[in-house]
Parts: C-alpha cells; sequence; structure tokens
C-alpha cells in the first residue's frame, strides 16, 4: 500500500499526520521555555531594584560558597527555566536530600501563570492554524491532541528531571533540586490536550443545534473579560494610590515589583484582586507535626482577611470598582445577545450560562490562587523524630459560589437594566466584546416561495408542500443560513433532507441545505450553520403569514422581514409569503416591563445600599477598632471611668481606686494623640488592633485584643476589648497615715489594698500623678512624690510613690522645746543616773536623796527624716549637766560632804506628728 493510499484511508476515518500537531506542542514548549527565561531576567531586576545587590552572590554567600564554586550558581540560574515550565504545568519544586541518615524534603507550588498562559495561547492558535490547513475529524483532532500532549508532557518532565539542581555538600550528603514528577506530567498533559484539540474544534463548523446552546462559550469569554477589568482597573487605582503616597515618602512605588514579577505572580493578583472584590476572602493556612507541632505552639491555625480588612478608602474603592465591573459585564452580555425563542433549551441555557460559566471561574481562580510550602524530616534520632510542617495561601473555598451569585447578577441587570442603558452609548464602547461563534441572524428576505398547485397537495390553499424558488434567505456566504419561527412561534426546523416543516426545497436547493451541516463559519463567527434561527433577546418573535389565491390573504405581496415585498405568483398556482416582521409591543406592554424593570432596578440599588451601609457601619462604627478608639479617647480625655467600661483592668476593686475622673483628668503629661494603624483578624470572633500613643512627644506602639461578645442593633458585630494591661503604681503610706492625695484628690488609706503591708498597689492610667499627705500641723510640711507613668509598658517597672511629712521651722524649734522640756524633767531626778535620761554622774557614798541637777547648757539637736518618722540627736553639740550631792564620811561619825560631778551629754530619739497635728519627742534609750 503507498503512503498516498494509507493517507487516503486514515482520511476516510478522521485521522491525518500528526507531525503538524507535533510541532505545535514543541512550539508551545519553547515559548514557555522563553517566557520563563523573561521571568528569571525580570525576577533579577527586581531583586536588584530592592537593593539586595548581586542575587547570585549573595545566594553563594547563604549557603556559604566560595567564588570557585560559583559556577554552580550561574548553572542553578540557567536551569532555573526548565524548572520554572514544569512549575507552569503545576508541578512542584521540590528539594530532597540525605544528609548523615536524615533523610529532607521539601517542595513548593507556585503556579507561574505568565508561563502557563503563553503554553496554553500557543497550543490553542496553533491547533486553529493546523486545522485551517489540515481538515481533521473528530477523531484525528483527539488522537493528534493527545498524542502531542503526551510528547509535551515527557519533554516538561524528562527536562526538568535532567537539568535538577545538584547543590555542592560534604561527604554523605546529595541534595537535588527539581520539579519533575506526575503532577507535572499529568499537568502538561492537560493543558496541552485541551488547548489543541479546542483550539482546532473552534474551527470546525458548528452543529445545527449550535444555536440553542450558543451562550456558553460566550458566558466563558464573558467571565474572562470581566476578571480583567475588575485586574486591570484594580492595579491601575491601586498603583497611582500607592505611587503617590511612596514617592511623598521617598520610598521606590512598590507596583515597580509587582509589575517586574507580573510573569510569576500574574495568576494570583489576578485571583487575589479578582476574588476579593467579590467579596471572598484571603485564606492562610499553617501547621506542622512531630517536634514543630510543639515548637509552632499558637502559630498553627487559620487566618483570614478580606477586602474590608484593608483601610477604608481601599475597600470603598473596591466596592465602587465591584459595582461598575457588574454593570459593564451587563452591558456587554446584553448588547446584541440572541436566543432562539420559545425553545426550552435554548431558553435553559440563557439564564443558567453566566452563573455556570462565573461558577467555573471561580474553581480557576481558586487554582490560581493556591500557593503552597511544605517540608519534612525523617530520621531525627529519638528528640526530633519526624517532623513536617506546611503552609499554604489563596482564596476561601466558597469564591465559587459567590462567582456564581455576580454570574446571576449579571444576568439579571442585562435583561432588566441594560436595555434602558445602552441607548444613551455609542456603539464603539461595547462592540469590541465579540460573541464567539454566533449564531446567524433570524431573517427571512424577500426570496419567492412558490406553491407547487392544488394538484399537488390536499387540503386548504396554501396549506400544501412550500418549496424555495429562491436562494434560502439569509444564507451565509458559506452556505450557513438561518430560518425565521413559524406561525406558532416555533422556529422552523430543516430535516436531514433540507425539507421545511411547512413545505419542502425545491431540489435545486436541497443540497444547499443538507450543507450546512459540514459547511465551516466564518472567521468572525457571525455565521453558524443551523436548524433553529433566533432573535435579540427579549424580542417578540415574528410570525409565519400565508396567504393564497383563494386565501383570506388574496394575492397581494406580502411585507418582507426588510420590509420588501415578494412578487404573487404565477396564475393558476398557490403563492404563499413568509415574513418575520417583529411584532411591537403595546403601550401596556411596555408600561408593564418599565414598571418592573424600575422595581427590579431599585430592589438592586436598595440591596447593595443595604449592604454597603451594613459593611460600611460594621467597618466603621461597629468595627473593632473603633472600641480601640474609644479607650484610647478615654484615655487620652482622662475620662477613666469611660476607660473602665470599656476595658478594665484584671485586678482587685482595691487596686482600681485611683481609677476616678477626678485623679485621672488631673493628670498630667496623659497621651496626647493616637493613630490606629493595623487590625488583624483572628478568625470572626476576635481581633488583634495595632495603635500607635503619642505621649509627651514619645511614640509607643501599642496592641489591644478585641473579642466578639454577640450583635448590637441586632445584625451589626458587637466587639469587647479583652483583659487590658494596665500599669501599677506602689503607694508607700507612712505610719499612722490614713489620707492620701493624688492628683489633689482624697484617697482613705481604707479604700487601698494594703494587704502587702508597706505600700498599696493602684492601677493607672498613663500620665503624670503626685501623691502628697493632708496638711496637719504648722509644725510640719507635706512633701509631695511624683511618678511618671509611661504608655510603654517596658517602662513600668520601679513605679512608686512615696509621700511624707518635713518639719517645718517651728516644728524644728518644737522639738529643741521639746527636748529642753524632757531634760528639766530629768533634772528633777535624785538619782545620779536618772532612768529614760541622757546623762549621769560617777558618784558613789551618796546620801539618799541629798543629789539634785542642774543643767548647764541644753543640747542643739539636729533632725533627720527616717522610714518611719524623724530622728533627732545632739552629736555636733553637746550639752553639760552638773550632779550635786552630799557625800558620806569614811567613818561612822565623820560629817557627810557635798561633793558635785559635771558631765557633758548627747541626746537622741524620735519625733512623730499625730493627725491632730501634736507633736511627741522621745528619747532614745541609749544616750550619744
Amino acid at each position: 500500500m503507498t503512503p498516498e493510499e494509507i493517507t487516503r484511508k486514515l482520511g476516510e476515518v478522521g485521522l491525518v499526520n500528526p507531525l503538524q500537531s507535533l510541532a505545535v506542542g514543541a512550539i508551545a514548549y519553547v515559548g514557555a521555555f522563553l517566557m520563563a527565561i523573561v521571568a528569571v531576567v525580570l525576577s533579577v531586576v527586581a531583586i536588584v531594584v530592592t537593593g539586595l545587590g548581586n542575587p547570585v552572590d549573595s545566594a553563594l554567600e547563604s549557603v556559604d560558597m566560595d567564588q570557585s564554586e560559583a559556577g554552580s550558581g550561574i548553572g542553578l540560574l540557567l536551569r532555573l527555566p526548565f524548572q520554572l515550565v514544569a512549575m507552569a504545568t503545576f508541578g512542584s519544586f521540590d528539594v530532597d536530600g540525605t544528609i548523615e541518615g536524615v533523610s529532607f524534603g521539601a517542595g513548593l507550588r507556585v503556579l507561574p501563570f505568565g508561563i502557563t498562559l503563553v503554553m496554553v495561547l500557543l497550543a490553542f492558535y496553533g491547533g486553529r492554524f493546523v486545522q485551517k490547513r489540515q481538515r481533521a475529524g473528530l477523531l484525528g483532532i483527539w488522537t493528534t491532541s493527545i498524542l502531542t500532549g503526551v510528547g509535551v508532557a515527557l519533554l516538561t518532565v524528562l527536562s526538568a528531571l535532567i537539568l535538577a539542581a545538584r547543590v555542592p555538600a560534604e561527604a554523605g550528603a546529595s541534595i537535588s533540586l527539581h520539579a519533575a514528577g506526575f503532577d507535572t506530567f499529568f499537568g502538561a498533559f492537560a493543558l496541552i490536550t485541551l488547548s489543541l484539540a479546542l483550539g482546532r474544534l473552534t474551527v470546525r463548523a458548528r452543529r445545527s443545534w449550535w444555536p440553542l446552546v450558543a451562550d456558553l462559550p460566550a458566558a466563558f469569554k464573558l467571565a474572562v473579560s470581566h476578571a480583567l477589568i475588575v485586574t486591570v482597573l484594580g492595579l491601575c487605582g491601586v498603583t497611582v494610590v500607592s505611587t503617590i503616597q511612596a514617592l511623598i515618602d521617598g520610598e521606590t512605588p512598590p507596583m515597580i515589583y509587582v509589575l517586574l514579577l507580573l510573569p510569576l505572580i500574574g495568576g494570583h493578583v489576578l485571583s487575589f484582586v479578582t476574588g476579593l472584590d467579590m467579596l471572598s476572602a484571603a485564606t492562610a493556612n499553617i501547621d506542622g507535626a512531630g517536634a514543630l507541632s510543639y515548637l509552632m505552639d499558637g502559630m498553627n491555625g487559620t487566618e483570614r482577611a478580606t477586602m474590608f480588612s484593608l483601610p477604608w478608602y481601599t475597600w470603598l474603592g473596591g466596592l465602587l470598582l465591584g459595582g461598575l465591573a457588574l454593570l459593564l459585564a451587563s452591558l456587554l452580555w446584553q448588547h446584541q445577545r440572541r436566543i432562539v425563542p420559545h425553545h426550552v433549551v435554548s431558553l435553559g441555557v440563557s439564564w443558567i450560562a453566566l452563573p455556570a460559566a462565573y461558577f467555573l471561574g471561580g474553581l480557576v481562580l481558586l487554582v490560581l490562587s493556591q500557593a503552597s510550602v511544605a517540608a519534612q524530616l525523617s530520621g531525627g534520632g529519638f528528640f526530633f523524630g519526624d517532623m513536617r510542617i506546611g503552609a499554604s495561601v489563596g482564596l476561601a473555598a466558597w469564591t465559587p459560589l459567590l462567582a456564581m451569585m455576580a454570574g446571576v447578577i449579571v444576568e439579571l441587570l442585562s435583561r432588566f437594566v441594560a436595555p434602558f442603558l445602552t441607548p444613551f452609548l455609542p456603539s464603539a464602547a461595547l462592540s469590541w466584546f465579540r460573541r464567539p461563534l454566533a449564531p446567524a441572524a433570524a431573517s427571512v428576505t424577500s426570496g419567492a416561495i412558490g406553491a407547487a398547485g392544488a394538484s399537488s397537495a390536499a387540503g386548504p390553499a396554501g396549506s400544501g408542500p412550500l418549496t424555495y424558488s429562491a436562494p434560502l434567505a439569509g444564507a451565509a456566504p458559506d452556505g450557513g443560513f438561518s430560518l425565521a419561527p413559524s406561525a406558532q412561534g416555533i422556529p422552523t426546523d430543516i430535516n436531514a433532507d433540507g425539507v421545511v416543516e411547512a413545505g419542502t426545497v425545491s431540489a435545486q436547493h436541497a443540497g444547499q441545505a443538507q450543507a450546512h451541516e459540514s459547511a465551516p463559519t466564518s472567521a468572525d463567527g457571525t455565521a453558524a450553520a443551523g436548524r433553529y434561527a433566533t432573535v435579540p433577546i427579549g424580542a417578540t418573535a415574528g410570525s409565519l403569514s400565508f396567504a393564497g389565491a383563494g386565501g383570506a390573504g388574496g394575492a397581494g405581496g406580502a411585507a418582507g422581514a426588510d420590509g420588501s415585498t415578494a412578487e404573487p405568483g404565477a396564475a393558476g398556482s398557490t403563492t404563499g409569503k413568509i415574513s418575520a416582521a417583529a411584532g411591537s409591543l403595546s403601550p401596556k406592554t411596555r408600561k408593564l416591563i418599565l414598571a418592573g424593570a424600575v422595581v427590579v432596578g431599585a430592589g438592586i440599588v436598595l440591596v447593595i445600599g443595604l449592604i454597603v451601609t451594613f459593611v460600611v457601619l460594621s467597618n466603621t462604627v461597629f468595627s473593632p477598632e473603633k472600641r480601640v478608639e474609644a479607650y484610647l479617647g478615654a484615655v487620652q480625655a482622662g475620662d477613666a471611668e469611660q476607660a473602665l467600661e470599656i476595658a478594665a483592668p484584671n485586678v482587685p476593686t482595691a487596686q482600681q481606686a485611683l481609677l476616678t475622673n477626678d485623679i485621672a483628668g488631673a493628670a498630667e503629661n496623659r497621651i496626647s494623640g493616637f493613630e490606629i494603624v493595623g487590625s488583624e483578624e483572628s478568625g470572626s470572633k476576635s481581633a488583634t488592633v495595632t495603635a500607635k500613643v503619642t505621649q509627651d512627644g514619645v511614640t509607643t506602639t501599642r496592641t489591644y485584643r478585641v473579642d466578639r461578645s454577640g450583635r448590637t442593633a441586632v445584625v451589626f458585630p458587637d466587639w469587647t476589648m479583652a483583659e487590658t494591661e494596665y500599669a501599677t503604681l506602689a503607694l508607700m503610706i507612712p505610719d499612722g497615715a490614713a489620707t492620701l492625695l493624688v492628683n489633689g484628690q482624697e484617697v482613705a488609706v481604707s479604700d487601698l489594698d494594703t494587704s502587702e503591708g508597706y505600700y498599696a498597689p493602684a492601677a493607672v492610667l498613663p500620665g503624670q500623678y503626685t501623691v502628697t499627705l493632708p496638711e496637719s500641723s504648722e509644725l510640719v510640711a507635706a512633701v509631695e512624690s511624683v511618678a511618671y507613668v509611661s504608655a510603654d509598658p517596658d517602662d513600668w517597672y520601679e513605679l512608686y510613690a512615696a509621700p511624707g511629712y518635713s518639719l517645718s521651722e517651728s516644728g524644728m524649734e518644737e522639738v529643741q522645746t521639746q527636748v529642753d522640756a524632757l531634760l528639766d524633767e530629768c533634772a528633777t531626778s535624785t538619782e545620779e543616773s536618772p532612768d529614760g535620761c541622757p546623762f549621769r554622774a560617777y558618784a558613789y557614798g551618796v546620801v539618799e536623796d541629798s543629789g539634785s541637777w542642774t543643767i548647764d547648757s541644753y543640747p542643739t539637736v539636729e533632725v533627720e527624716e527616717g522610714e518611719e518618722g524623724w530622728y533627732f540627736g545632739s552629736s555636733s553639740s553637746a550639752g553639760a549637766a552638773t550632779y550635786s550631792y552630799q557625800k558620806e564620811g569614811w567613818g561612822s561619825d565623820d560629817e557627810p560632804t557635798d561633793e558635785t560631778d559635771e558631765s557633758s551629754f548627747s541626746v537622741s530619739g524620735t519625733v512623730t506628728v499625730g493627725e491632730d497635728g501634736t507633736m511627741a519627742v522621745e528619747f532614745d534609750d541609749g544616750w550619744w
């Protein structure tokens, strides 16, 4: 059998030479590889722009590799594009190694969407190119596509495996990095096979039932357009705002890095911008097993953030962008949309196409947003054992449901709102969105339709078989055509023989009617073969009207769909005329439609307004940040009672005695300002709010935890501040003190917590506190103690206040007077050593009751303050006293003699002042 015969035999069953398809697969891989090189270069530029220096040198230093091994580092960069191509086909970049019997592994799974997109587009448009030049049947298309998918998958895996990076290591250790694996193989196979087959299928002629489901591919195209509109407009807004802010701050605009890394993170940018704008949430999960579960205590779990976690101006702009995108998508969807009227399949598809396409688009967003990293260690010995850690980020699992709701909203807007807005827009504003492979318009021109004559059919005039005597109305240049609906509103159908349900097509056009099944569509997709006619959505279907010579319609011409009139038939024959003039709406119907549109539009506006109002109030008036703002506002104003109501300290009531408006409000150097700089929600039950607090020109960063405690006003969240740390001021209380003055306000010592003994702890707000004792006598002057309480908890050590008294001049004089009085009292004694007195005489043989004391000079006392009062002494100025007495003689007959003994002495003792202002002076037991 010759090659020509083999080719002919294969062609009869739809098989073709696969070489052209394999060439497309190779081109798709090469294109992805070149895009990977671009991504690597742009990533290096981004690293250099950040000021990190040469990335190769930095990598060498990080692994402690000298310049002699630099070739390995450069080789890693040269191998990287092959690994990126493998990752672009859903592969995981893995690190595997063994060091001294301990095996470890790590994997990074991130989809470099720019590389994936280039591969898919080259395969898709390459498939179209091949199909136009190599007509293949379904069997040939899928056979060549599967063969090409397998080839590209093998090439991707083998390239990544052969060119795996080998990291230099010590003896007995091996480390390799590559992205080859089963996931890479099946990912590349699926991407190439589906893209190539879909590209080839789009060139084939559409089946006759295609108009019934034509909304499905258009819906997918609109979903992609919707996501691109949101992403591009969102990125433009963020770029403008962030660039202006960065230039004001003198920093590099951050969007430069995003644009440079777009080939790698483009999918994540598209998915997160679109997903968050649809009110979905970004999730981050981290978990560990083995010894890591203990080391990561407090880090395991899932965190979520929504658009409303961003500053208010960001989420407000996001809401406006989301609403604008929904409206624009509805206008595009309504523009030039046509359906087959009165057909249950077409009607059902017209309603479910958008929600289904948006739901599948939400699934795609989930895939694009995923990024994960995992590491594991085995053989780590008794202490470490087997360990594992994993972390991932992506969109929330309910994103497809939100996307489906967006599709429903777009469908409703396109039916009830867009028709009223479209007349005010220029056609060019919407014509750029072209529906793929749309069926031809439903129209029948003025081609004459002859009748077979009365003898060829039984029944009333006009009911016999009809034949076309002119080319089929609405025929496309390549043979495609469509027919207007019948009189009952049912689309005219054509059977396999080209026969219209109401008659038969003449022989010269039977072949044309049959050929529409295989004729290709035009490049712009405006002409599709079909057995079903279409009309603009929302329009009333036309009707088939028949008029014969003997019929009610007479022999006059009937107006065609384009306004022309068909000539009547020849004499003696019955003529039929088909018109597709669209039925006009009655004024009542128009009013009902308008009223319904107004009600629906008002309902949509009301719902959106309620949602926006709820979100705005929930994130402003009823947000956790507002709770912290209220607390800090009370602290700034010195409103301790309000601060206590919002966030009470976890201390006994006795330690809250200083938390009053009078004391806190009179405190100087309170916080002068604050700013909420961040808020991070931990699930839906709690949030951590970060604030910058300014006090006396110093700014301190504080964090506060806020817990959700229910709802207020039925629907809004109610937030309560968790246990808040307060500073503790230690009050040193002098013995006998019953009252303290704090910032001029009396505080009873009995109200304080004196369980510690010599001091009383008290919770206070940031500020300056002046603590003193009440004035009780002119003999003493109160000495105040000032304590400065900082807003920074790190400065809360050694916070104490020690109020006391100091003796006034009158008090000093009173001490001297009382000391002199005590000495005078001592001088009344007849003993040579009076008890409790500072002086004594060295005398013996004293006649009983013969002695007396005389104070020659009084000592000058000095007073010093002690821990529990005052102490006095006269070490620098002693006193003098004389003891006069009679001394017994040596014998019984000897008379007593008069003797004197002079001595100097010093005094010491304590001074106390009672609450009534009286002073008491006591000598010590000894003397100086």
